[in-house]
């Protein structure tokens, strides 16, 4: 179990794993300038030290990623995809790009796994980082939701949609402490939104210089 000063100092190291993926994504995708150039390295990352550390049944509590309220958080992510995902057909049918093939097939199918990356980021490390060193639980949602709709600048269109998604899966996160539903859900919605709301064919793009 985690206690005092080690609590501080595994939640200190989380953070800071977290800040050192946001610096890789902004250098591999702004500066050497390669749509999902980031996507292998932090998704292996996070694989890696969510085997390794993810031994000690207290870290996979306190991170989320356990089969405790899995039925639960399942339960109530539900009307946030179904409205996530009808939002997402309603923009793409007004903008012509309500479109079904075999691309957006794989995209829904891959696209998870980037997702569930994303949120053992976010809320396993981040939020429940946040959380372990005493900052008030409205300060954790408010940080993790603005930081995760952030680190989409400049595409403002995910900005916005990532700043509704993400303060409500952290609600979800800490009522049941279970990011696996959420995780699913953020990439299935990732893969609608980009094809749907934003007209982009992620698999035509990712891996190609901007």
């Amino acid at each position: 179990m985690w206690g005092g000063a080690a609590t501080l100092n595994r939640a200190g190291f989380e953070i800071g794993l977290v800040v050192a993926a946001i610096v890789l994504h902004f250098v591999l995708t702004r500066v050497v300038g390669i749509r999902g150039l980031d996507i292998v390295p932090i998704t292996l990352g996070v694989l890696a030290y969510a085997l390794v550390v993810g031994r000690d049944p207290a870290a996979r509590a306190g991170w989320g990623t356990r089969r405790e309220g899995f039925a639960a958080c399942l339960h109530d992510a539900v009307p946030l995809f179904v409205v996530g995902a009808g939002t997402c057909a309603a923009i793409g049918a007004v903008r012509g790009f309500l479109v079904v093939d075999a691309s957006l097939l794989l995209t829904v199918v891959l696209y998870p796994a980037w997702g569930i990356a994303q949120q053992f980021l976010v809320l396993g490390l981040f939020a429940h980082g946040l959380d372990r060193i005493g900052l008030s639980r409205a300060i954790v949602l408010a940080v993790a939701g603005a930081g995760f709709a952030a680190v989409h600048v400049p595409n403002w269109s995910l900005v916005a949609a990532t700043a509704v998604l993400g303060p409500w899966c952290a609600v979800l996160f800490f009522r049941h402490r279970n990011l696996w539903p959420l995780g699913v859900a953020h990439g299935v919605l990732g893969a609608l939104f980009y094809r749907w709301a934003l007209g982009v064919d992620v698999c035509a793009v990712l891996f190609t210089p901007r």
